[in-house]
């Protein structure tokens, strides 16, 4: 890893948003904007939201433990659900349209994060909200995957919003034996050689080029809710396994507890 760049891609993600929260338009009311304001705190909303999303990747690329993650992702919800308040207030927007993280778009890399995340951290509960609010129940069959559990889906949608890279997972799901083959085959294709320009995207809008250091979030999640042995997938550098750890550690401890009353 480039020290100095991420020392100084992290100096700016955080000086931006602070001038977004300070003199953006961060807690005004949209109603006393006039049009073309905005149009200007919609496009700045949705580059900040993608932007504290971003800062999830550089802190755990530089060595974050999984267990200050969970802060930092409630502080990144935080100013996700702030956007979202601020989209549903906005009478100019078509109201199918006033989610703040359009999955249909490409902001779904960002989607996946914010759903794959709170399975990383056992905190489930929170992808109810997260699919209402951020995502407008819009998902489509990976998003229904990853949040079947925290929101009792029965099955899940055939659409997928962002075939490549994603549409490769497809496999893992059509499997007859669940096994991590396909997530193998998965990450030798998108992650392994040279990032699917899909991931490498977010890179190129917070300033970091196709650099910007990815996780496999997804496959992590996966490995989660299906229980599976992840020690094939150990290997990657782009498989976040502590995280994986970390899951496995609060699910049994929290099955334990309730097992105990």
């Amino acid at each position: 890893m480039d020290l100095e760049r991420w020392a100084e891609t992290w100096a700016d993600q955080l000086s931006s948003l602070h001038e977004f929260s300070s003199h953006g338009y961060y807690g005004l009311d949209v109603q006393d904007l006039d049009a073309d304001s905005q149009r200007a705190a919609r496009a700045g909303w949705c580059r900040a939201a993608l932007q504290s999303l971003a800062l999830l990747d550089l802190a755990y690329s530089r060595g974050l433990p999984p267990r200050a993650m969970e802060s930092l992702f409630e502080h990144v919800l935080h100013w996700c659900n702030e956007y979202a308040i601020f989209m549903r207030s906005d009478a100019a927007v078509p109201a199918q349209g006033r989610q703040p993280i359009n999955p249909a778009s490409n902001s779904y890399p960002a989607a996946v994060q914010l759903l794959a995340l709170p399975v990383l951290l056992e905190r489930q509960e929170l992808i109810p909200g997260i699919v209402e609010r951020l995502l407008g129940n819009r998902c489509d069959c990976l998003l229904d995957y990853l949040s079947a559990v925290a929101c009792e889906k029965d099955e899940a949608s055939a659409q997928v919003f962002c075939p490549k890279p994603y549409a490769d997972l497809m496999a893992f799901f059509e499997q007859s034996e669940l096994g991590t083959e396909p997530l193998q085959a998965y990450l030798d294709e998108n992650y392994s050689r040279q990032l699917h320009p899909a991931l490498a995207a977010i890179g190129r809008l917070i300033g970091m080029g196709d650099h910007h250091p990815r996780w496999a979030w997804e496959v992590a999640a996966l490995v989660v809710l299906y229980e599976l042995d992840d020690s094939p997938l150990t290997a990657y550098t782009c498989y976040p396994a502590d995280m994986v750890a970390l899951a496995r550690q609060r699910l049994a401890f929290n099955e334990a507890s309730f097992a105990a009353h």
